[in-house]
């Protein structure tokens, strides 16, 4: 009953019942308030300011770091390119000389015959010849699949590492002799990967549109057309990604940039240094050989 008597009687806050006291008595109310909106004003002002602030020198400290990477890309980028062409030139020398001196006999022609074949196959030479180019190229902006058949994921239309896989896999089943994507040559240890957006083709990227250059039969062609190859393409142009086929009666295709000798071992070399005998020199056989 106390309280609730109190609660009736008093039911003022006593800082209510001290501002009336005030008003009844003429006092003017007090000046803080004002005061403190301003100080606070200028508080959330100043944070305001040092927060830009310091995002403006952040964004200039990005945009400069951005920048110094993209010329070091681009200088090793020229700088690759050149000792690409060095050697180049350098392995057209040697496969030059190594010619001219198998020539002298019957059986290293026999040899050098047999080694250009080789090297034509396996991807360690230049090769030209007939063929067909698949070109394949990205949807435009905002024409991409609502759904992709091939991840049953959001698409934009973008042509994936996976398509030029099957692309280069049905070429090879039609019958292809040589290979290459965007000028870089396939061979049988060759890899199309994806890192983020980019395809990369034995780890070095390369950007659309995706060409698919193919020496081989006559037949060649009209096989990858027909068969799976060909409605693949199609399932792609159905979501946005166009492609052509076009014939080529003088394609050049480089030889391969990434390719590593490798050497073999007979069977009796492995068995004499397994029973304890002298270890044949790789070295000098590395060196002697042609």
């Amino acid at each position: 009953m106390l309280l609730l008597s109190t609660l009736v009687e008093d039911s003022l806050d006593e800082g209510y019942a001290r501002a009336a006291a005030r008003r009844a008595a003429g006092e003017p109310p007090p000046r803080s308030g004002p005061v403190l909106l301003v100080v606070g004003l200028l508080a959330v002002g100043l944070l305001l300011t040092t927060a830009a602030v310091q995002t403006r020198e952040r964004s200039d400290a990005t945009a400069a770091t951005r920048d110094a990477l993209t010329a070091e890309i681009e200088d090793r980028s020229n700088s690759n390119d050149r000792l690409q062409t060095q050697l180049d030139r350098q392995r057209a020398r040697v496969a030059r000389d190594r010619r001219e001196r198998l020539r002298i006999t019957a059986e290293g022609t026999r040899l050098e015959r047999a080694l250009t074949a080789l090297e034509s196959a396996t991807g360690a030479s230049r090769v030209a010849g007939p063929g067909f180019v698949v070109t394949l190229t990205d949807a435009p902006s905002g024409d991409g699949a609502d759904v992709d058949p091939r991840t049953e994921t959001a698409d934009d239309g973008r042509v994936s590492d996976r398509d030029l896989q099957t692309v280069v896999n049905e070429i090879w089943a039609a019958g292809a002799e040589a290979v290459a994507v965007n000028g870089q040559r396939l061979t049988a240890l060759s890899a199309i990967r994806s890192a983020g957006e980019a395809v990369l083709v034995d780890f070095r990227p390369i950007s659309p549109p995706y060409e698919v250059s193919a020496i081989g039969p006559e037949a060649m062609r009209t096989r990858f057309v027909d068969g799976f190859g060909g409605s693949y393409l199609q399932v792609l142009r159905d979501y946005g990604i166009d492609y052509s086929v076009q014939d080529d009666d003088d394609l050049v295709l480089p030889a391969s940039a990434g390719l590593t000798l490798r050497y073999a071992v007979s069977p009796s070399d492995v068995t004499s240094r397994s029973s304890g005998a002298q270890r044949p020199d790789f070295e000098q056989n590395r060196e002697s050989a042609p």
